[in-house]
């Protein structure tokens, strides 16, 4: 179909005859609940191809406009049935989040929308590009947000997922919009009669399929397993709201260091406390710092711990940090890891750096500082990482510790403010990326669950459940020992040439559309 000289497209190839019984607005809500299907906690991950699909369909000849509301809609309900767990901490907070995530879902279609104006139906193959380069500029900056990628849908497609060693979780995106783009091709051409073009159509389909699998089971076995570190980490299950209550400081304490001792006993070679487990600034503290160091003396073995941190400012007053320490035997490593990306309003004010004026709002969240450095702690098996809960949905937060020459990494969170819904799930998930992109294994520590051992394939060793106290001891395989792959060497790379690509059609359309404005008859 070619569009018209005015860029407008013409309107015989109808979604709506394609799918008369659904009106338009009505089906973009159910694509976009369609889509939070294929996420976790359902094991639907095929859902987010007919998804895509279908909002295609939708929006196949409208205008930019009929196109940014139908997508504004879709990306709404998406996100609300996907995030809704964020209501547990704030509900007016979880709508307004969703409100703006569904705006920038609205301007992925108007944008698409108005590049098909100009190229018609070929712009259909520009679609993941738009959608890439959308996720991609979501998670950079303050207010980043890379929690609902794409590639979270197919989490659970282990072999289908390894490709991610070179192209990063936005690579896993990208294909899985090229497989909506291919089904919806297939209905359009199956539609019209056109039946070479549905064989070739299917047979890419296939293709796109058997490609990734065929890599992916020669990636797992090709992975080194030989080498090892008998690793603890530690589930105490405190109350996210009375642990800061200084009258159960000591009962995590003693949680904690009964499940240290235990793990100490059979064999652990490093034990690890979840994000803030010792619940207090551990330097100013003297009895508790004492008690670190005479439990870590004690039981010979490396202790990382998730506790608070602080840095004394000229002029008076501190800066505050939400940290990682080690201690072995009896020493405490002369540095600590402070997060290196903050929740917004949970953690920080944003902008609040800048603008210091800001620091002073109280919005029911602690006021930390980020942290600067990608520090790495000592141990026998090769220097390690451990990044604090919300690093780790962030791949050069975790691309940046391996530069650095960490062989493998520690995740310790808290995600005991959620309850029993889908957000600790999800956020488990996600490092399941991580440990992929790098080739290098992850062992997660969380208060409330789920902690679990995760391999250089992304698979989860001895996961536990939620809300008991529990011990996860197993052997860490450590994969490659110096290796790096190709997405720790080159980046985001495919989300940087989306956005690229985004720009230059967007940019070329403008012109070809001002060149046809300016020769339209008066």
């Amino acid at each position: 179909m070619m569009p018209h000289p005015d860029g407008e497209v013409g309107s015989h190839n109808s979604a709506a005859r394609i799918l008369p019984q659904t009106p338009d607005l009505i089906g973009a809500a159910l694509a976009g609940g369609l889509l939070a299907l294929a996420f976790p906690p359902f094991p639907l991950g095929f859902l987010a191809y007919l998804a895509i699909a279908w909002m295609l369909l939708i929006v196949h000849d409208r205008t930019p406009r009929e196109a940014a509301a139908r997508g504004y809609i879709f990306g709404f309900v998406f996100h609300f049935a996907t995030l809704y767990w964020t209501a547990w901490v704030s509900g007016p907070g979880m709508v307004v989040m969703v409100a703006i995530l569904g705006l920038y879902v609205s301007i992925v279609f108007w944008l698409w929308a108005w590049i098909r104006r100009v190229l018609g139906d070929v712009a259909i193959w520009l679609f993941p590009f738009v959608w890439i380069a959308h996720e991609h500029l979501r998670g950079i900056g303050d207010l980043a947000f890379p929690w609902t990628n794409l590639s979270l849908s197919q989490v659970q497609y282990t072999p289908l997922i390894q490709f991610a060693d070179t192209t990063g979780d936005l690579g896993i995106g990208l294909w899985v919009g090229f497989i909506g783009v291919l089904v919806c091709q297939i209905i359009l051409a199956w539609r019209d009669r056109r039946r070479v073009v549905v064989g070739l159509l299917w047979a890419g389909l296939a293709l796109a399929f058997a490609v990734p699998y065929v890599y992916g089971r020669m990636a797992i076995e090709t992975l080194d397993s030989s080498r090892s570190v008998r690793v603890a980490v530690l589930q105490g299950d405190i109350d996210s709201y009375r642990k800061w209550d200084s009258a159960y400081v000591d009962q995590s304490f003693a949680i904690y260091e009964a499940q240290s001792r235990a793990a100490a006993a059979r064999g652990a070679k490093l034990i690890i406390w979840p994000e803030t487990a010792a619940p207090v600034y551990i330097r100013s503290e003297p009895r508790y710092h004492r008690e670190l160091r005479e439990l870590s003396s004690d039981l010979k073995v490396p202790l990382l711990i998730g506790t608070l941190e602080y840095e004394s400012v000229k002029g008076g007053g501190y800066l505050s940090y939400n940290a990682a320490i080690m201690l072995d035997t009896g020493v405490y490593h002369s540095e600590y890891h402070a997060k290196l990306h903050l929740v917004p309003l949970g953690e920080w004010i944003p902008f609040s750096d800048r603008i210091k004026v800001l620091d002073r709002l109280e919005v029911g969240g602690a006021h930390f500082t980020r942290g600067t450095k990608y520090v790495l702690f000592p141990h026998s098996a090769g220097e390690f990482a451990a990044a604090i809960c919300y690093e780790s949905v962030f791949p050069e937060i975790i691309r940046g510790f391996a530069l650095a020459g960490a062989h493998f990494f520690v995740n310790i969170t808290n995600d005991g403010w959620y309850g029993f819904s889908s957000g600790p799930l999800q956020h488990a998930l996600i490092a399941t990326f991580r440990a992929i992109e790098t080739r290098r294994p992850i062992a997660r520590s969380a208060n409330t669950g789920i902690s679990t051992l995760i391999d250089c394939a992304g698979r989860f060793h001895n996961p536990t459940a939620q809300y008991v106290p529990d011990v996860v001891l197993a052997d860490l395989p450590l994969g490659y020992p110096n290796g790096e792959t190709f997405f720790v060497r080159h980046g985001m790379f495919v989300g940087n040439w989306s956005l690229i690509l985004t720009i230059l059609f967007a940019g070329l359309c403008g012109i070809v559309h001002l060149r046809r404005r300016k020769h339209l008859p008066k």
